[in-house]
Parts: structure tokens; sequence; C-alpha cells
């Protein structure tokens, strides 16, 4: 028996090391073949010194034989901007650094979910070039031999931060791409294929003159006419074109009014209960589901501000000690809430306005942290809508650790102008972000995460959706990868007799 166990153990110790040195193997030969197409590119610092690159050329479909325009701007570190132009049919798509979009058939439009990523990872990549990849927190790993049009070429993935997966196949001989395969769509089912050929060099750098690409059943072959490095681009190349006659607010006045209503929409907040559903789970240094788990929560609020209460675990009710711990959980939000409504009113009574936690941000703080650029106006869920970017103000000096942390947020934000609220926000750290000087905690420059509401009786925006993809280091020991995903529904109005009784009494 003694054997027996010993030999078992010895096996999955031999099998655990194995799986290990394997993945390190893929990793060491797709970092030399990163290597050598850097090199073969044009060496990492003539390939750093490209600022902008503009190239233009012809685009032919090749099921009609039209032929038409095309051009290409990418500007470091993460602007992208490119347009197809084949008769009466034209595509323009961009990433501005801060958020992506797109005109087409389909009409003028701000980016969202899996399109917008997909935009703002290529905008990247096609500026980064693999010049400092692993500072950018991504990793590659060699997927083995492949053949690309008769020619041999070795399969690369890339993955990003936030696990968007780029496979990436270099010609052995030269060791430059020569395709690229990108999952897109909803539910990533389709893929994007884009094929190089005809590298020339300019200013010393390898660039390709014929550009195929493979989507959603069209195949556009780019013949390149010119390459310029360096060009001076202005501002407005990446900017959302404007799409409107009808004036539009000061972003300063808008984000006012929002402050201003926000009493307003917590009252009408508070007659609300709903669902909520949690998934949960972490990827491995490759990108693979390590763990996963799923909570169920029944929601109310309280000043505003969310209460949970947890009921299943992966499909399984409570046992009766986890049921008492909610109920205490329950009961001290409650109490927590009535003292501070409490010591709000005699501050009130005092003239005095309320006390305001160390680490509340209000959207006056938002207007001080950040820059607005872009605003313009979209249709959201059938419902009309102001959105503009934001980046971080570098004048001003956060105060405390949440205002740091949102200091460092970039994206953008999507305001109903009628009911001043938020119906969408985009955002992901722009720079490395560290908690008690980085011994506790490190999230990494990329970590990101969406919130999105829905009107519900044409009265309030309640949540309906929010993603988080988080890149961290805690306590000096561990990195933590990982996406989290809640959903609201179901949701109940109720007209509420008392604070201590959260459930909905009477439905509508």
């Amino acid at each position: 028996m003694k054997r027996r166990l010993l030999f078992g153990y010895s096996l999955t110790l031999m099998t655990i090391l194995s799986v290990s040195l394997g993945a390190q193997d893929r990793a060491r030969n797709a970092g030399k073949l990163v290597d050598a197409y850097v090199r073969a590119e044009g060496g990492a610092r003539r390939l750093a010194q490209q600022r902008t690159v503009e190239f233009q050329g012809t685009v032919t479909d090749a099921e009609s034989r039209a032929t038409g325009s095309f051009k290409m701007i990418i500007e470091r570190p993460s602007r992208l901007y490119r347009e197809f132009s084949i008769g009466s049919q034209k595509v323009r798509e961009a990433y501005n650094g801060k958020s992506a979009w797109r005109e087409d058939a389909s009409g003028l439009r701000t980016l969202t979910g899996a399109a917008g990523s997909e935009l703002e990872t290529e905008a990247h990549f096609r500026n980064q070039r693999f010049v400092g990849y692993k500072k950018d927190g991504e990793r590659v790993q060699w997927l083995g031999d492949a053949t690309v049009r008769g020619h041999a070429a070795q399969e690369v993935e890339v993955i990003t931060p936030t696990n968007i997966r780029r496979q990436v196949y270099f010609d052995t001989p030269s060791h430059l791409i020569v395709e690229e395969a990108v999952p897109h769509g909803k539910d990533e089912s389709a893929t994007e294929r884009v094929f190089y050929d005809d590298y020339r060099s300019i200013d010393g750098i390898a660039e390709p003159f014929r550009i195929e690409y493979q989507q959603d059943g069209h195949d556009w072959t780019i013949t390149i006419t010119r390459v310029s490095h360096n060009p001076a681009i202005p501002e407005t190349a990446f900017a959302f074109p404007t799409s409107s006659n009808r004036p539009l607010p000061d972003i300063a006045d808008l984000l006012k009014a929002v402050d201003s209503n926000q009493k307003a929409i917590e009252k009408l907040v508070e007659q609300y209960t709903c669902d909520k559903t949690e998934e949960e789970f972490e990827l491995d240094s490759h990108g693979n589901v390590k763990s996963k788990g799923v909570k169920e929560y029944n929601v109310f609020y309280l000043g505003g501000d969310e209460v949970d209460r947890l009921v299943k675990k992966d499909g399984h009710p409570l046992d009766a000690a986890a049921e008492q711990k909610e109920d205490e959980h329950i009961q001290k939000a409650i109490k927590d809430y009535e003292k501070r409504k409490v010591r709000n009113q005699e501050r009130a009574s005092r003239g005095e306005e309320p006390k305001k936690d160390r680490d509340d941000v209000q959207v006056s703080d938002f207007l001080r942290m950040d820059r607005f650029t872009n605003p313009r106006r979209e249709a959201f869920h059938g419902h009309d809508v102001i959105v503009f970017d934001f980046e971080p103000n570098p004048s001003y000096k956060p105060a405390s650790m949440v205002e740091s942390l949102i200091h460092e947020l970039t994206g953008a934000v999507w305001i109903d102008e009628q009911a001043k609220d938020v119906a969408r926000l985009e955002a992901y750290l722009s720079g490395n972000f560290k908690v008690g000087g980085g011994l506790l905690a490190s999230l990494k420059k990329g970590s990101a995460f969406t919130f999105e509401q829905s009107k519900i009786n044409e009265e309030v925006w309640m949540p309906s959706y929010l993603e988080a993809h988080v890149n961290a280091k805690l306590l000096l020991l561990k990195g933590l990868e990982g996406n989290f995903v809640q959903r609201y529904s179901n949701y109940q109005k109720f007209h509420v007799d008392s604070v201590t009784k959260p459930a909905p009494l009477k439905a509508n």
C-alpha cells in the first residue's frame, strides 16, 4: 500500500512538473520567435521611435471586384483610425485612447462590449509591434508548427491582460508576421483573419504592402501605395465625428446637474428590490479558467447604496448557519443606515452639510480629477444620451486612496440628459495602482470594468450589468487575474412602511 501511495504521489508530481515545464518551454519558444520578429522588423529601438504611422492604398472586394481607397493611421500608445471606401460602401472606425467608434451601413456609434474591446486591443497591438509586450502584461505561448498559404510558419498565441487572444503566425524563413487570427463578435464564434505579404523596407522598418482582411463574409485585398513614418496627425483624426446639429450641453454643467439630482434618484431607487447573480472566475498564467463560482442575491437599497443578501451558492440554498450570518449582515446594514440618517438630520438642524466619508467621491470631485473630451449624442437602449470620454487630469493631486484609484481611470460615460443619470460607464486603469505602497496589493495597468443600467418603469436607471477584469498582485506573493460578472433582474417596486422591512410589500 505504501509503495502504491508513493508511486501515486510520484506520478502526480511528475505530471505537475511536466505540465509546468511544458508551459515554460512554450513561453520561452514564443519569446524567441517574438524577439526574432522584432529584429526582422528593424529592431526594438527603431520601432519604438515610430510615434505615428500612416498607410494609404487601394482596396478591392474579392466578390464584386469593385475597388476603392484604404487608409489607416496608428499613433502611440494606442490610437488607431481605419477607413475602407468602395463605391457607396464606406466603413470608418477608430480607437482614440479612451473609447472606440464605428461608422458603417448601420450608422455612427460608440462601440461597446466585445466590439469596443476588440478595436482597443487591435489599436494597442498595431502600435506596440511586440516592443515592451511583457511590461504591458501580455503573455505569449508557442502553439506549434503551421503552414500559411503553402509556407512554413510558427503559430504563437498572444493573450492580453483582459484575456483577449490573438493567434499570430510568423514566417519561418523571414520571421515576419504572415497571418493573424482573432475571434470576434458577441460570442467569439466568428474569426477575423488578416494576411500580410510583400514586405518592403521603409526607413529601415519592414512594412507589408499587401494586406488581406477576411471577416463576416467579406474578403478585401489592400494594396499599400504609401507608408509615412511620424507624419503630423491632427487630434481630430481619431475624434468621434459630429453626428447631430443639436447643440451639446456643457459637460461640467451636465455633471453638476447629475450631482444635484442624486437625492431624487436615491429616493426612487429605494422603492425597488431585485435579484442579482454574480459569476466569478480566476485565470491561470495561460488564460485558462482555474476556479469558478456563482452566487445569487436578493438586493435592496438604503440611502442609494446597494445591500445584498446572499441566498444561493452554486445553485444550492444556504444552510442554517449561513442564513443566520446573512440575517446579521442585513440588520447591521440597516442599523448603520439609521445611525447615519440620525447624524445627518442633527447636522442639518444645525445648518451643517452631511458629513462626508473620506473615501466618498462626488461628481464634483470627478470634475476636478478628470478631463472630458469628445461629447456626442447617441441612442442607448432606445434613449437619447450624451456620451463623452474622460482621462486623468494631470494637475489634480488625489487626497485619498479612492481618489487615487479613480484618478488613474480612463474611459467613456453615457448620461441620460433628461433623467440626469448615468446609463453606462466603461473604464480601465491607465497606469499601475498600488495599495499600501505596493505591500498590500498592486492593480496592474489594463484592469478594467463596465457598468451598465436599464431604465425601469421609465422613471429611474437601475443597475443591469457589471463586468470587471482584475490583474493584481497581492501581498507581494501571488498574482491574481480574474473576471467577475454581475447581472441584475426581476426589479419589483414596493412601498416602504419602515426601513426595517427590506422585502417588497406591495408590487405594482
